[in-house]
């Protein structure tokens, strides 16, 4: 596994794994809601070592210091924005890759941008099925998104502080949404998203209001960008599909991008990448060699 350095982008964090290849291709993966780019870390260095990696701790997440104020989030339009500023530094087309959260921005931004980005990998996008549009669209504007949305609001009851990091990670250990992550994940996961506080015990970063109000104000539409994508895509979703990403959403996303080479994991859950990171590499690798080949 390469070197994993952290740098600064701002008032941003950003992992950062250098390759000394002659104009390499670069990859940048953007993590889920409430969690951090250390997360993904054993993932990040095993990729192939001719690859630029980069992965940015998102507003409000991680060790990114940018305001993060939850009265002022109405949609991941800021996460778009943010991502977008640290793409164009790249200075090169660049492949974005995803999970959860992740993965929706970077769709977006490669919508918006296509000239920043050279293909994409989708695991698990947030992308609500098209019947539901109206419905949320309809609570966004009266500001009841949040009720209609039960992972929101288990966000707001989560747990803050823990007396060390060795106590954050046993509370997790083979429960909830951690039950099926291997042990190093967690790990990486606590030492990313927690700081130290004066009282000797420790914090996760992400603040259960801005974690909550993040899931909140998820895309509700965002089929209008899919319809503008023009990169190469893969998607990575579950047999057994529920929210975030139902049958019905990769139903309606490949209708309009019926190119994608869609990969359907039989024995995953939301949390795929960590399950089966073998599976989101040799994705990311691919679709980085094809890059490569597009750019000469």
């Amino acid at each position: 596994m390469q070197s994993i350095q952290r740098e600064r982008f701002g008032d941003f964090s950003v992992l950062h794994r250098e390759t000394r290849g002659v104009r390499p291709v670069a990859v940048h993966f953007a993590h889920a809601t409430g969690f951090n780019a250390e997360t993904y870390r054993a993932l990040l260095g095993d990729l192939d070592p001719a690859l630029d990696v980069y992965a940015m701790d998102a507003r409000g997440h991680g060790m990114s210091e940018a305001p993060a104020d939850p009265r002022k989030l109405r949609s991941w339009r800021q996460y778009r924005q943010d991502l977008e500023a640290f793409v164009e530094t790249l200075s090169r087309p660049t492949v974005l890759a995803g999970h959860s959260m992740g993965a929706t921005v970077s769709m977006e931004l490669a919508a918006l941008r296509p000239e920043l980005v050279q293909g994409l990998v989708l695991i698990d996008p947030v992308i609500v099925p098209p019947r539901h549009v109206p419905m949320l669209a309809m609570a966004r504007t009266f500001g009841l998104a949040g009720r209609l949305i039960p992972i929101s609001q288990a966000a707001a009851r989560r747990r803050m502080e823990f007396a060390s990091r060795e106590a954050a990670v046993e509370n997790y250990v083979g429960k909830g949404p951690f039950r099926t992550w291997p042990r190093e994940w967690i790990e990486a996961y606590v030492e990313g998203g927690t700081v130290d506080t004066e009282e000797g015990s420790v914090r996760l970063s992400c603040d259960r209001v801005w974690e909550s109000k993040t899931f909140a104000s998820a895309s509700v539409n965002p089929y209008r960008q899919i319809d503008k994508l023009r990169c190469p895509i893969t998607l990575i979703a579950r047999e057994h599909a529920g929210p975030p990403f139902t049958r019905e959403s990769r139903d309606a996303f490949m209708q309009r991008q019926p190119d994608t080479r869609l990969l359907i994991l039989e024995e995953a859950s939301h949390f795929m990448t960590m399950e089966h990171p073998e599976i989101s590499r040799a994705e990311i690798e691919l679709m980085a060699k094809a890059a490569r080949s597009e750019l000469g």
